[in-house]
């Protein structure tokens, strides 16, 4: 089986440690395709193009991104194998490590040549496959962790992570999704692995949200080239962990923190709606 292995590459910071991670590999049937400095939706419109057009010479797209840093050596190898004794399924899916909520989430993606994306004009849930449910493989166990999510953030990667994650949650239509739960649910043990920690990155990271969540930020000022993001984390930068903490605390206050998780969500979604 021969792997087109796909990264996308902007600001992230484990990109150098993401590279070797993948250099590493025992399993070498594999072409590694890098896609630099594009936006989101151009990115993965270049990346999934690129393995469909060259469909013939590979069979397996692994999609490994730059803030992914890969754990074990033998993973090709296992994916390899794991698609081998499953033929009936079309993407596997690998749950992987997050730095932010510091727990397991959804994932390191291999899809077989087989697969089609749909994107049309979505811009923030871009890698979404045109595929039946019944043709995922989900591994939480023999494979995972694959990745370490976000291992090493710097602080605007964690703000821009914070104001991504908190768009995918209130935008229209996605509330009773159960992946609209997952964002959510990544938000706020984010949240509680800042108060436990004090570590500013993940304050970074709930800061971000809280400003998306007020609707501060839209889809559009994702974009790295867009200043707005970088803008407003400047006058945070010279805060310590405490300070942020504060702040984050009474942005919380502003968006229904006094409410029980599940009840603000809902309100927050209905207010975006």
């Amino acid at each position: 089986m021969r792997l087109f292995v796909g990264t996308l590459y902007t600001i992230e910071n484990e990109y150098e440690e993401c590279l070797q991670s993948i250099k590493s590999q025992t399993y070498r049937k594999y072409d590694h395709y890098i896609y630099k400095d594009l936006p989101n939706k151009e990115a993965h419109l270049t990346l999934f193009k690129s393995f469909l057009d060259q469909a013939a010479n590979y069979d397996t797209l692994i999609k490994v991104d730059a803030d992914m840093v890969l754990l074990k050596d033998t993973l090709f190898e296992s994916i390899v194998r794991k698609l081998a004794e499953n033929p009936q399924a079309d993407i596997l899916s690998i749950g992987v490590h997050d730095f932010f909520s510091d727990q397991m989430i959804w994932s390191l993606n291999a899809y077989r040549n087989t697969v089609r994306w749909n994107i049309n004009d979505e811009n923030l849930f871009v890698d979404r496959p045109d595929v039946e449910a019944n043709k995922y493989l989900f591994d939480d166990k023999d494979l995972a962790p694959a990745a370490i999510h976000c291992k090493n953030p710097s602080p605007y990667q964690a703000f821009h992570y914070g104001v991504h994650r908190a768009l995918k949650v209130i935008q229209p239509g996605q509330s009773k999704k159960r992946s609209n739960y997952a964002h959510w649910n990544s938000l706020e043990r984010t949240w509680l692995n800042f108060l436990r920690t004090k570590d500013i990155r993940l304050g970074f990271a709930c800061l971000g949200s809280e400003f998306t969540l007020s609707g501060y930020f839209m889809i559009n000022d994702l974009d790295y080239s867009n200043p707005i993001i970088t803008q407003t984390l400047e006058k945070y930068l010279k805060m310590d962990p405490n300070q942020i903490m504060l702040e984050v605390k009474r942005r919380r206050l502003i968006n229904w923190g006094i409410l029980p998780s599940s009840q603000r969500r809902k309100i927050l979604c209905i207010i975006h709606k």
